[in-house]
């Protein structure tokens, strides 16, 4: 305990001398310094958005300049008096809906990976990675910093990104061919810059970034993190004082070793609340610094959202069935890139408790490339002590790509899991393995067609969860989509760009159970005014449902259609909102109908209230009962409200209250057993009315000492009702949810960086 205090009070004393120079450049966002004269200079920028490629309407100059200390980047955006400057402040890391610059680095021109460092007129900071050309993932953080300024004509920024931002291959000579791309959005108009003329539209993104080569220094670093959390549970009335260390280290660019002890793995950042009462998993993203930073080459997504590295389930809710997360003992984290071959591992302990042992999770990766190809391979191991339970998963995955319209990509799965029976797995014996996998054909002629045919395959026993995140096994998914983008309209047209799409889906299970046959159809217009309109159409033949009974049976369901609408308003006004109906049917042949309202109101340029409201009648709602282990169909209504404030005082200070509730009333209409056509039989079982009222309150401070280094003090508050009671209001529910509370408590949380 004293040693906790000692140093939270060595981190404060820091953070109140600390101050930051690099070498002579200041970054201030005003580009004054000599060494912006001799900077490489870019300002060929073309329109991208719409993607005409015509030359930008605003004059747009990017700058880099290279040292010892790492990389700089300017840019100079004209912008006159009579074009609206978007200048909003958001959080760190969150979708900057505003005027903004983005610099895309891949450090060795392979065109695996680029990083992404954006910046908001206001000094918002935002960054994330690129793969698969165009996929992009926000959870990376790196350890950079900006500064933003402006004049009556023109709007700066200044950005330094470290050479250890992250790992790169040495270079043989003091020169560095790398690719960049540097971009511009125009919020108030949805205009979008680039230099070169490269967009994410395209399936060819990061190929199409531009070498340019930098002088070089190779270097070394080892930085710690120590951190000091204090929490409070205000219902138990207990308190808990946690340090631990991270550090990093990188004997050169091209190597690098993350480690923790004790690491405190919580989040500062609540999850949504989430309504879930179908039979599959639903996903929640990584928000913990362990996971996000340096976890590139870890990435392995399907195209359907399945992962085999799901880092959520590390440091998770006890095996033994406990609710509380289980604590970690020890991390570490290991990844070297190569001129052709690319290597990664890591490893998590976690600790043991009184209800049951902790698990131990490895991850490896290694990956080469060969001409226009990527061949690559990864594995995954858990041993889950505590439900002797062990899970070994081996991927092959392949990525080809070829003059810029074909591409081949895929993986191949196999899982083998062992588990002995014992009573906290249900006295369950297992040994199986199974194979799964997918692959992507991908044709793309010109800027305004492409299209993909893609395949799924998973067998029975295929298995990936206890690492990865798999929606499902015992499936095989076949689509075909066409898409077709209208970038150029006459002047004299209110329209900016449109798009059509089509895409054909089929379904079934590996006994040949025909699961879907569907159609989506989706038009979109986009305006001059920056209005966005979109219909989409959505109709499934009679098919199959093998999972909503829970393995009671085969559900023969009726043909099932969808329609949804939306609306949104022009995007640079203090006041916008987003305006949704969809209407679908739930299982039967009855539609749903949904209500949703997304507004956002911008009371200065520091301080937005906003967030969603849905409301949804179902006529007949066809869910599994689990009481009277029979389906059932109600007649309910559902409401969430998502309530958010953010008040940024300074560029290093926010504040945000979060507030959501869910809320469903459902009355019971009637119980149903299946025939012997898997069709719905009504059943003379009673099914019950229910009701429930879920509510999650989370105030939050940060203050950012530097990137990477920061103070938190976090307050959470939630509460859950689950009874029928017919004579309670909406606002009665509320009241329920907040007086039965499930958890309250107060954390604060010092982390910096030496």
């Amino acid at each position: 305990m004293r040693c906790g205090r000692a140093l939270l009070n060595c981190l404060l004393l820091q953070a109140l001398f600390c101050s930051f120079t690099w070498a002579d450049m200041v970054v201030d966002g005003v580009l004054d310094e000599p060494e912006w004269q001799s900077a490489q200079s870019f300002s060929n920028f073309v329109t991208t958005e719409p993607l005409t490629s015509e030359p930008a309407k605003y004059q747009t100059e990017a700058l880099v300049y290279t040292n010892s200390e790492g990389i700089y980047v300017g840019f100079r955006n004209a912008q006159p008096p009579d074009a609206k400057r978007v200048q909003r402040r958001f959080a760190r890391d969150a979708f900057i809906l505003a005027d903004r610059n983005f610099v895309g680095i891949d450090f060795d021109g392979s065109g695996l990976s680029g990083y992404d460092f954006t910046v908001g007129a206001a000094n918002t900071r935002q960054d994330g990675i690129y793969n698969n050309e165009k996929n992009y993932s926000g959870d990376w953080d790196g350890n950079w910093t900006s500064q933003t300024s402006q004049d009556d004509d023109y709007w700066y920024v200044e950005m330094y990104i470290p050479w250890t931002v992250a790992p790169m291959t040495n270079p043989e000579g003091a020169r560095k061919q790398m690719k960049f791309y540097f971009g511009r959005y125009v919020f108030d108009e949805s205009l979008r810059f680039a230099w070169p003329n490269a967009s994410a539209a395209r399936p060819t993104f990061l190929s199409d970034w531009a070498p340019v080569s930098v002088d070089h220094v190779a270097t070394s670093t080892f930085d710690w993190f120590p951190y000091v959390s204090a929490g409070q549970d205000l219902e138990e009335n207990d308190g808990e004082l946690r340090a631990g260390l991270d550090v990093i280290w990188r004997p050169n660019t091209a190597t690098q070793f993350t480690g923790a002890i004790n690491p405190d793995f919580g989040q500062v950042e609540a999850d949504d609340l989430v309504l879930n009462f179908s039979a599959l998993e639903v996903f929640f993203a990584e928000r913990r610094p362990f996971f996000t930073e340096n976890q590139a080459l870890f990435r392995s997504e399907v195209p359907n959202g399945d992962r085999l590295v799901h880092t959520r389930r590390i440091g998770a809710a006890s095996d033994a069935g406990d609710d509380t997360v289980t604590d970690i003992d020890l991390a570490a984290k290991l990844s070297h890139f190569g001129e052709r071959l690319d290597l990664g591992f890591f490893a998590v302990t976690e600790d043991d408790n009184a209800l049951g042992d902790g698990g131990d999770y490895l991850s490896t990766r290694i990956q080469t490339r060969l001409g226009d190809a990527v061949l690559g391979h990864s594995l995954t191991y858990a041993d889950r002590s505590t439900l002797s339970r062990k899970a070994l998963v081996n991927s092959l995955d392949l990525d080809w790509q070829s003059a810029g319209e074909y591409r081949l990509r895929g993986q191949l799965f196999y899982s083998d899991v062992e588990q002995e029976a014992n009573d906290l797995n249900d006295n369950t014996a297992l040994k199986q393995s199974d194979a799964g996998g997918w692959g992507q054909w991908s044709y793309a002629p010109s800027d305004e067609w492409r299209s993909n045919v893609t395949a799924y395959y998973y067998g029975d026993e295929f298995e990936m969860n206890d690492l990865g995140f798999l929606k499902r096994n015992d499936w095989l998914r076949v689509t075909a989509d066409v898409r077709h983008d209208v970038y150029s309209y006459a002047p004299s047209s209110s329209q900016l760009s449109g798009r059509y799409s089509a895409k054909l889906s089929y379904e079934e299970n590996n006994a040949g159970d025909s699961l879907m046959k569907g159609l989506d159809l989706q038009r979109q217009w986009v305006l001059r005014s920056t209005r966005e309109f979109s219909l989409q159409i959505h109709v499934e033949t009679s098919a199959y449902d093998d999972l909503i009974t829970r393995g009671n049976g085969l559900l023969k369901r009726d043909a099932q259609q969808s329609f949804s609408f939306s609306y949104l308003n022009p995007r640079g006004n203090d006041f916008t909102f987003q305006l949704q109906y969809v209407a679908e049917t739930k299982g039967t042949d009855k539609f749903a109908h949904e209500f949703i309202v997304s507004p956002q109101y911008y009371l200065a340029d520091t301080v937005t209230i906003g967030g969603r409201l849905s409301y949804t009648w179902f006529d007949e709602w066809l869910l599994w009962d689990f009481d009277s282990e029979q389906l059932a169909t109600y007649q309910s209504e559902l409401l969430d409200v998502d309530v958010r404030l953010d008040w940024f005082p300074t560029s290093r200070q926010e504040v945000r209250v979060k507030l959501q509730w869910l809320c469903v009333e459902s009355d019971a209409l009637q119980g149903y057993g299946l025939d012997d056509g898997g069709r719905l039989d009504p059943s003379a079982r009673p099914v019950a009315d229910f009701k429930l009222s879920d509510l999650a309150l989370q105030v939050r401070y940060r203050y950012e000492i530097a990137p990477l280094s920061e103070v938190f003090l976090v307050y959470n508050r939630g509460g859950f009702w689950d009874e029928n009671d017919s004579g309670v209001t909406p606002v009665g529910l509320a009241e329920n949810a907040w007086n039965n509370v499930t958890v309250q408590s107060i954390t604060a949380k010092v982390r910096y960086r030496f």
